[in-house]
């Protein structure tokens, strides 16, 4: 008789993460505290940990069974070298750095870092639910108009409370050094995550061509390599379109992620990538998430 030997089912998934830090307010949720990462990464050195280029649909297989986990990183935000570097290479775990291009080494905040600046700015007011609330209204307002119109709106709303478009310290993004030291050696890639982290499919096909071409010759002439990694921004499936996929496609580019919270499927291409987002949870939690 024939040994049948039993297999066991395969399930790789892709991890978001965006910032590891203690930043307060953090309306998005954005960040994970250094402390919860390194229960995350205890938790992640009992699977299978990948690069992003590994990722394959699940099949059965003797040999790769289990779970299998990538990590990535959206936006471009310093804290992605100063503490998730470290902490990465100290659990030899590979990550893929998605950077929007148009903000490394820039002046100025992420927009909605901008509009927390300004629409918040009391942490301890009684106020802070009222002022949360026109924080999203307003978000939600911004989000889809073309990077310019909406610096033009930020610039008049900074003017008229009287601050300044300066960067705290606290959202600053990547310089162009500090990328190059992101990148170098051989567990970290970085990939494109357009140039200015605009809503992709509200804007016309030749902006939305720029986005994606230009974010990946601006790495490219930073790094001297290939870009072959592309995250849509915002990544929800009303934020690309068929006709964004194919432009991200002709670009060169070999894959690319969304935001779709589920494992990769048999169902999921190359160019439509799900993954999961993180949020500032303990290492049980997190271990529970990442069977639920």
């Amino acid at each position: 008789m024939r040994l049948i030997i039993p297999r066991r089912r395969s399930r790789e998934i892709i991890l978001l993460y965006h910032r590891i830090a203690r930043v307060e307010p953090d309306p998005w949720g954005l960040c994970v505290t250094p402390e919860h990462f390194v229960e995350h990464l205890e938790v992640l050195s009992k699977y299978r940990r990948i690069r992003l280029d590994q990722v394959r649909p699940p099949g059965w297989s003797v040999s790769r069974g289990g779970l299998s986990v990538a990590i990535t990183f959206d936006d471009g935000y310093a804290d992605n070298l100063h503490e998730a570097r470290r902490l990465l290479e100290r659990y030899n775990t590979p990550a893929t750095f998605f950077l929007a291009a148009g903000y490394v080494g820039g002046a100025r905040e992420f927009w909605w870092d901008e509009l927390e600046k300004i629409l918040l700015p009391d942490r301890a007011s009684d106020s802070l639910e009222q002022q949360l609330d026109a924080y999203f209204a307003l978000y939600q307002r911004l989000q889809p108009l073309p990077h310019g119109r909406r610096r033009e709106i930020l610039d008049k709303m900074l003017e008229w409370c009287g601050q300044e478009a300066a960067v705290r310290r606290s959202h600053r993004m990547l310089t162009a050094e500090e990328v190059c030291r992101l990148a170098a050696g051989e567990l970290f890639e970085i990939g494109a995550h357009s140039m200015t982290h605009s809503v992709l499919a509200a804007q016309p096909l030749s902006d939305q061509s720029w986005e994606v071409r230009e974010s990946k010759a601006c790495l490219e002439n930073l790094l001297s390599r290939p870009v072959t990694s592309f995250s849509y921004p915002f990544g929800g499936r009303d934020h690309y379109t068929a006709e964004t996929v194919q432009v991200v496609r002709d670009a060169g580019f070999s894959r690319a992620c969304s935001t779709a919270g589920h494992a990769v499927s048999r169902t999921d291409g190359p160019f439509e990538l799900p993954r999961l987002n993180v949020t500032d949870m303990d290492g049980d939690q997190f271990e529970r998430f990442l069977s639920s």
